[in-house]
Parts: C-alpha cells; structure tokens; sequence
C-alpha cells in the first residue's frame, strides 16, 4: 500500500518545498528586487496604466501691447497618453511529471529559474525596442485624440508639418556617416540634441561601420593625411562613439535598422515610460502556483508578467531603416512571443 503522507522530493531527495521556497523564489525575488535592464535604466521611468497629463499648448507667445492694455488670456490645453500593460506567460516546465522524473534534481529546478529570469529579461528587451521601432511611438504623422495635437510642437525657429516623421528610409542599402548626421539632425531640430545622445545597433552594423574605413587612400583625405578616426577603427575597431554618439551594441535590434534617442539639455526626463500594474504585488516576474496540489504550489507552477512601453517624447528619438523603399516596422519578438 502507498504511503499517502510522504511528501514529493527531487530526484536527489529534497522535498519540493525547500527547493521552491529556499532556491526558486529567492532567486526571483532576488531579481524583482535588485536588477534593473540596462535598456530599462537608461531610456524608461516607470509608471503604471493611469494617463500621462502634458501640457499640449504649443510654445505660447508674448503680445505687443499699448500702454493700457493687457494680454489675452490663452486657455491651455492638456493632452494625455495612456497604455495598458499586457499580460505574458511562461511555462517553464514545472509538470508533475518532469518534477517526478530523474532529471529534476534540487540544481536543475533551480537552474529553471535561472532560465525565466533570462527570458525575462529578453522580454522586457523585446517590448521596449519594440516600442522605439514600431511607427507611433516617435512623431510618425498621425496623433490620438487625447494628445490634442495635430503636429509636432514648434522649438526655437523650427516649424513641423502634420505628416512630420521619425521613422524614415535612409534612401540607402547602405550605412554612411551622412545617416548618422541626419539622425541627430532630426533630435536637434526638436531640442534633444544638447544631453546625452545614444544609439543603438546590432553587430551587423558595427561591421558595416568599421568597413567604412577602408583600406584606401581616399578614406584618409586627398593627401593621404592620417585620420585618427579612420586610424582608430582600423586598428581597435569600432569602439562605441562615433559622430558625439554612444552607441549599444545589441543583438537584439534587427539588421539594417538604426535607433538614436537623445535628451533634454536639461536632463529633466527619460523618453520612455516601462508600464506596470499599479498594484505592487502584480509587478515584475511573477511565479503563479499550480493546482495539482495545495500543499506543493511549485507543481504546476507557471510565470507571468504585466508589463508594456511607451514612448512619451515623440521628438526625442529617431529610427532609420537601411533600405531604397520606405520604413516598414520590424518584428523582433517573434524569438521571445510565441505568435497566436
């Protein structure tokens, strides 16, 4: 007869508990709390599905008065910009049967959590590079709504047209060090050229930028005078700054396509906003009991999380696809989302 109060162990004798509540949870937990993506901290602030309030007014401009008299009063308009997150899962395997069968030792279920931080930390990725890629995040030419805008506001002597966008064909196959002016270009003529500009790329380019610098006599001027940047990219290769822009190296941007986003000279704001439930406890990876039994939620367990991006200064940021058609939007997340 079966010893009904024996409770499930791993394959090495550790009772399932102790494994989820010693090793699992703790290294998520761990992650929760103390890791922040790179690409998280330097272009998001967090924020939750309530609206965005900005003031929509435009620049407002001063009126020549006579002596007496006084400035109409302009009514301000305040636009908003809200994003509800969207829920993903991930079953990572936590079966009865696999957790019964030889290869579910105390290292290996811990070795699974290790795994759904990894892809974790691709989906966030994922969703924000997404987000920047994808047309109607930066100005694209059309606005909700609840923006109460028809173009891009004005900055300095600077007029936009309604179909003004930041999401454009460089007209070439190829990259050249005219796309990467045009780029900043773009972030100067809306005031987000004098902080911290960044760009992003996958190695694809980084080779293609090295190729720039050729092995002839033209890549080094007339006269053949040394560059050091020609002379700096032939001997280390391409080092992360080129034309005042640091540039991150990630496999994950798809190839032929360019991002640059820059900030305010006041450094006042990041252009993007990570979205999150407002309730703490449905933030961040989240491991969902299972039901197979009460008495061992790791069975069945499975992990979720609520999250999106949302771009709230359309003028910050610019994206540039290599290519003689016009821009299409990249799908970069079929690695990490499984498509329905």
């Amino acid at each position: 007869m079966a010893d009904l109060t024996r409770g499930f162990t791993t394959t090495d004798g550790i009772d399932l508990n102790e494994v989820l509540y010693n090793t699992v949870l703790p290294i998520v937990d761990l992650y929760n709390q103390e890791e922040e993506l790179d690409l998280r901290a330097l272009l998001c602030s967090d924020w939750d599905e309530s609206y965005i309030k900005f003031d929509a007014s435009g620049q407002w401009k001063f009126q020549k008065l006579g002596e007496s008299e006084k400035p109409t009063s302009k009514k301000k308009a305040w636009g908003k910009m809200q994003k509800d997150t969207a829920k993903y899962g991930l079953d990572i395997g936590y079966t009865y049967d696999w957790l019964m069968s030889e290869a579910a030792s105390a290292e290996e279920i811990g070795r699974m959590a290790a795994k759904a931080v990894a892809r974790d930390r691709a989906l966030q990725t994922v969703i924000i590079l997404s987000e920047l890629l994808t047309s109607g995040g930066f100005f694209s030419g059309s606005f909700s709504a609840n923006e109460k805008m028809t173009l891009p506001p004005t900055f300095g002597a600077n007029t936009f047209a309604a179909t003004h966008s930041h999401y454009v064909s460089a007209g070439s196959a190829t990259i050249t060090l005219a796309t990467i002016t045009a780029m900043k270009l773009h972030l100067r003529e809306h005031g987000f050229g004098g902080g911290n500009i960044i760009g992003f790329m996958n190695s694809d380019m980084v080779k293609n930028i090295e190729d720039l610098a050729g092995w002839t006599g033209t890549s080094v001027g007339t006269n053949g005078l040394a560059n050091p940047v020609v002379d700096g990219v032939s001997i280390d290769g391409f080092a992360g700054r080129l034309l005042g822009i640091n540039w991150k190296v990630t496999e994950w941007m798809p190839t032929d396509y360019l991002i640059v986003m820059g900030t305010p000279a006041t450094g006042e704001d990041k252009p993007c906003r990570y979205i999150q439930k407002k309730n703490p406890s449905a933030k961040g990876l989240i491991l969902t009991p299972g039901s197979y039994d009460p008495k061992y939620p790791i069975i069945d367990a499975d992990y979720i999380h609520w999250l999106e991006a949302l771009v709230v200064m359309r003028g910050a940021g610019v994206a540039y696809q290599l290519t003689t058609g016009a821009y299409t939007n990249p799908s970069i997340t079929a690695n990490v989302i499984e498509v329905d």
